[in-house]
């Protein structure tokens, strides 16, 4: 019986640590994914002088989005969705719109469209110096 019980304890904590291991593995590929697909035109090239950007920082996108959908399922699909066809309609950034245009069709898998949605959702992507304070100017205290 303890054998048993010891093999148990082992797989399981086996189990966990590939359950975590992957779940990070997920969050870098969402990262590799932005800095492949996003980040030339959604990263912190050209700061927070617009006439040097070609679209929103991507905090921002995040930040727009994540109060319409607090929810990680939900604001993964939002996005997802943007990604695979943009629809000025839809959009929640009818401001950057107007001054980027609409972002262009790009073509990437949907399921690496949700990866990188799900690392934009976790927070951990870039602020250009400055933003809070634009952002804090046009909407409020973040």
């Amino acid at each position: 019986m303890k054998i048993t019980k010891s093999s148990l304890l082992l797989a399981f904590i086996l189990f966990s640590q590939a359950s975590l291991a992957s779940d990070g593995g997920t969050e870098s590929e969402g990262k590799a994914l932005y800095n492949t697909h996003c980040s030339s035109c959604h990263g912190n090239t050209g700061g927070m002088d617009m006439n040097k950007r070609v679209a929103p920082p991507i905090i921002a996108v995040r930040m727009h989005y994540i109060g319409s959908y607090p929810d990680k399922d939900a604001f993964v699909l939002a996005i997802a969705q943007w990604v695979e066809k943009q629809d000025a309609s839809q959009s929640l950034m009818r401001g950057a719109i107007r001054r980027f245009n609409i972002m262009p069709p790009i073509s990437i898998a949907q399921s690496d469209a949700e990866k990188i949605a799900a690392y934009i959702f976790e927070g951990d992507v870039e602020r250009p110096d400055g933003f809070d304070k634009h952002f804090n100017e046009r909407h409020g205290a973040n």
